[in-house]
């Protein structure tokens, strides 16, 4: 962490930038690492550098200052808040940066195990597509016996299996398949993809299906068109209708269905349809995939390979057309986790021959589903060596895992080397003749998915960005890794490693409810059992509580106290977020007095059961009914705008997988003028990835916390001013990690059109020698300062108007104190 002193050298890492839509990127191609800046951050960022590592601190504040005609307190806000961004984000140091020369994955790494494994059952199959890598068709190679099937699987989870891919032919056609479906789930817990044409689904085979758990099996569903004229000439007369109705027959068993179509030069057209018609058939996403010159495709006539740029258009416009229709695009999906992952983890080639295999229906042993029969690419048979062996000793392995992206030269000057991993290796082999560390002849693909993944997220902070708030600081618009990691969504160990490899070509889409779903069950079972250990201990006065019940005492999970310090009057409309049983709406209700409103906010039936179950008791206690409770996530307040005077919490922001977005919902929410009063867990140090994905902790609000640091600049960049810390005190370690409980107060308000400036000028009264707000105002101690009617308006009220003294336009000599008359003073 760099500190910024007066003095301090400023340097960044060799970056490449590019401009879309008036929002700049700046890429840290060696870390990887990146950012999207405003215009005015941009500046800041060429001007260090093109410094050459000589500007200090002190030197761009004056640079600044007089480039934009700001006075020095604006000016220094606005650089430090900037560099303290960037500082966050990886992207600052006090010296050189020169990392080392890139060695290649298997210097840093060792596969571990065999994560994946596909399987093709037989290569039997009731059609006979034009473009089958392997040629399958009816009466073909039936596969393995089940009891060899059965023991491939077992010996692969002692080597530490986690997801297994179940291929043809047509694997529904077995009619074991769904017994090594069971056992891959029930007996080893597996999670299991099936790939299907999905016209077989009648008689035993849709009665099978109903035996699956829906949880741990997802199915991927082949159509290659949007129409059956384009579709049926590929697969076979009768094929699409027949696939679309076993797709919707999967999703209403409750099965997660992608779509899957090969691109080709017949349906480029289409592909835009698509994700119109996984939406109608109930699917959840849609997957694109590239044609290989192998099988049936190498020699067809049919004009299977586009070029480039018409595939390229074809696939953007795709991406477009999935957005706009809400559907998840699997492609796109895998680029925004590599686009905003953990930064500095560097992806390298794929995962075939790494830690994945694929066993073909005669059992030999190849490193991908998409080269099996590939005499170059045998790497053992299962006949008569295990998979232990076969990874430690085939040629074919060794070299796979020697190869790297860094071994291949046009990658060298790429800025986007390691977000595309060097591209799929399995396409390079077959556009190269063998090589893995070829060309990936859909390379552009590759590159244009990262830059759209980038502009994207950039143009959304742009929209979410806050014209009322005032705050015009340079802006970080996005940092790489925001939102990355969230409890239960990603592999935190992996993140931790410096290199990864890319995913299989099937790819499993990201579950936004996830880590909500894990807060949910975790404080649903905390709702039935009080849990008195969970979070922190916290004890209200008991002439706070006097009238709550037990039941909902018992079931207090805050970390602070944030309503005894919140000065709550009578009328006020209060809500707390992450109520839970209630307790903070229940005190709040009692403050309010029956003029006011106390509203409770939760996403967790069970807490809000509770708390529904006791509010009648409360109402008898207290004389009067003002409590209400609302089912609702902290991303989405189920509450009208302005219409709040106070917005609490306790303990429970740092669940939330989108922090920014819950205090922009809190600031959306208040009135003008109206206030926060958070209590929440900070860490000292940024979390690691590994804690952060552990449901336990992350339950127990500590891992998914910020640093105090970035807390209080997210509730200033929403657009809070006035942030006072209230408290902190110190919770506990975990792994050498230290945690702290913190209580902040904010205020909001919105400017208006602009400042006009009407004579006013306010006094700053001390003790201090001047005071800057969060604007950059600068208020020497006892000189008046003029100020515009949006700031006079904002220092008349809390925290200020203590502090500050207004005069008005004309007034050449006014009274005002520091004390009042009861001896306290500011």
């Amino acid at each position: 962490m760099v500190t910024l002193e007066h003095r301090t050298l400023l340097h960044l890492p060799t970056l490449y930038t590019f401009e879309e839509d008036g929002i700049n990127y700046a890429v840290d191609p060696a870390k990887p690492n990146w950012i999207a800046v405003d215009g005015k951050g941009r500046e800041l960022l060429d001007a260090i550098a093109g410094s050459g590592g000589k500007v200090t601190f002190g030197a761009l504040v004056a640079r600044y200052a007089a480039a934009h005609q700001l006075e020095a307190g604006k000016a220094w806000v606005h650089v430090h808040d900037f560099l303290r961004a960037l500082n966050r984000a990886g992207m600052l140091a006090d010296g050189p940066v020169s990392p080392p020369p890139y060695p290649g994955r298997a210097a840093l790494i060792a596969p571990e195990g065999l994560r994946e494994l596909w399987i093709q059952i037989n290569n039997a199959c009731n059609l006979s597509c034009t473009h089958c890598l392997v040629s399958s068709g009816p009466g073909k190679d039936p596969g393995l016996p089940f009891q060899r099937l059965r023991a491939l699987v077992d010996r692969a989870v002692q080597l530490g299996l986690e997801r297994l891919y179940l291929t043809g032919g047509e694997p529904l056609i077995r009619k074991d398949i769904f017994d090594l479906i069971r056992h891959g789930t029930e007996s080893r817990d597996l999670e299991i993809i099936v790939l299907t044409n999905a016209t077989v689904f009648r008689g035993s085979i849709k009665a099978g299906l109903e035996t699956l758990d829906p949880s741990r099996v997802r199915f991927q569903v082949s159509i290659d068109g949007a129409h059956a004229e384009t579709n049926d000439r590929i697969r076979g007369p009768g094929t699409f209708t027949k696939a679309l109705d076993g797709a919707r027959v999967l999703a209403d068993l409750g099965f997660d269905v992608s779509l899957t179509t090969v691109a080709t030069r017949a349906n480029l057209d289409e592909l835009p349809e698509i994700p119109g018609i996984v939406q109608s058939v109930g699917a959840k996403s849609h997957h694109l995939m590239w044609a290989h010159k192998r099988g049936r495709a190498a020699t067809s006539t049919d004009g299977w390979f586009p070029d480039i740029d018409h595939l390229l258009a074809a696939v953007m416009n795709t991406v477009d057309a999935a957005e706009e229709a809400g559907v998840v695009l699997d492609n796109l999906e895998a680029v925004k986790r590599r686009v905003n992952g953990v930064p500095g983890v560097k992806y390298d080639l794929g995962n075939g021959g790494w830690d994945s295999l694929c066993v073909y229906a005669d059992g030999k042993v190849y490193p991908t589903a998409a080269l099996v029969n590939e005499p170059a690419l045998l790497c053992g048979d299962t006949a008569h060596e295990d998979f232990e062996h076969i990874l430690a000793s085939s040629p074919v392995i060794q070299r796979l895992r020697r190869a790297s992206l860094a071994d291949n030269p046009s990658m060298r000057d790429d800025p986007f080397r390691f977000f595309t991993g060097g591209g799929d290796w399995e396409h390079a082999w077959w556009a190269s003749g063998g090589d893995p560390v070829g060309d990936d002849p859909y390379y552009p693909i590759a590159i244009a998915l990262i830059r759209h993944v980038m502009v994207m997220l950039g143009k959304e902070k742009v929209r979410r960005r806050n014209p009322g708030s005032g705050y015009d600081a340079p802006l970080v618009l996005h940092a790489m890794g925001e939102g990355a990691i969230a409890c239960g969504t990603a592999d935190g160990a992996a993140a931790e490693q410096p290199v990864l490899t890319l995913h299989s070509n099937c790819v499993l889409s990201f579950d936004v409810d996830k880590p909500r779903a894990k807060v949910r069950e975790f404080y649903g079972e905390a709702a039935e059992k009080p849990q008195a250990d969970l979070c922190c201990p916290t004890k209200y006065d008991d002439s706070a509580v006097a009238h709550i019940p037990q039941d909902v005492l018992d079931r207090f999970y805050g970390c602070g106290s944030p309503l005894a310090s919140a000065g709550i009057q009578p009328g006020e409309t209060v809500v707390d977020l992450g109520c839970g049983a209630g307790i903070d709406v229940f005190i709040a209700a009692k403050f309010v007095g029956p003029s006011g409103n106390a509203i409770g906010v939760d996403m967790t039936d069970r807490m809000l059961s509770v708390s529904r179950d006791n509010k009648p008791k409360v109402a008898a206690a207290l004389g009067y009914d003002v409590v209400e409770f609302r089912e609702g996530f902290l991303e989405r307040i189920p509450v009208e705008t302005n219409t709040v005077d106070l917005v609490t919490s306790n303990c429970v922001v740092n669940l939330s997988p989108d922090k920014p977005r819950v205090f922009e919902e809190i600031w959306r929410i208040l009135k003008d003028h109206g206030r926060i009063v958070i209590s929440d867990i900070v860490s000292e140090q940024e979390v690691p990835p590994h804690l952060k994905v552990d449901p336990r902790l992350w339950g127990e609000c500590l891992v998914g916390a910020l640093t105090q640091e970035e807390f209080l600049a997210r509730l200033e960049r929403a657009g809070f001013y006035g942030l006072t810390v209230l408290q902190r005190s110190y919770w506990k370690d975990v792994e050498g990690y230290p945690f702290h409980s913190l209580t902040v107060q904010g205020f909001k308000f919105e400017k208006t059109e602009g400042c006009v400036f009407r004579g006013h000028r306010a006094v700053y009264l001390g003790p201090g020698k001047a005071f800057v707000d969060e604007e950059g105002h600068l208020f020497p101690r006892n000189e008046p300062y003029e100020v515009c009617t949006d700031t006079v308006a904002k220092l008349r009220r809390p925290p200020y108007k203590d502090m500050i003294a207004i005069l008005e336009p004309g007034a050449q000599a006014s009274s005002y104190a520091c004390c009042g008359p009861d001896g306290a003073c500011c």
